[in-house]
């Protein structure tokens, strides 16, 4: 009779060990979504930049350079790349679990 049990129980396991699976990775799509999400904003946000900085060298006025250096040294931010490389998950938070 113990072989007959064995696939019951064996068949439980796996099944609870997939929810769990299931569950976290359902998790994981969540955050990656989330990332997704702030990525694309901070590419609208670069192309906004960069449609701007066009705009200003199109213009013919002053250089981009010292508009730039001028608004840089009243407070403003410039953007980087570095926001983005932020917003990337870390490797480690990958899952590659077995049964």
């Amino acid at each position: 009779m113990k072989t007959g049990d064995m696939p019951a129980l064996n068949l439980g396991q796996t099944l609870e060990w997939l929810r769990k699976e299931l569950i976290e990775m359902r998790a994981q799509d969540q955050r990656l979504l989330l990332t997704l999400r702030q990525l694309q904003s901070a590419l609208e946000e670069l192309r906004a930049d960069s449609a701007h900085w066009d705009d200003v060298r199109s213009g013919g006025g002053a250089s981009p350079i010292r508009i730039r250096a001028g608004s840089e040294g009243r407070g403003c931010r410039p953007h980087s790349s570095g926001r983005l490389i932020q917003l990337l998950p870390d490797a480690d938070s990958r899952r590659s679990s077995l049964p």
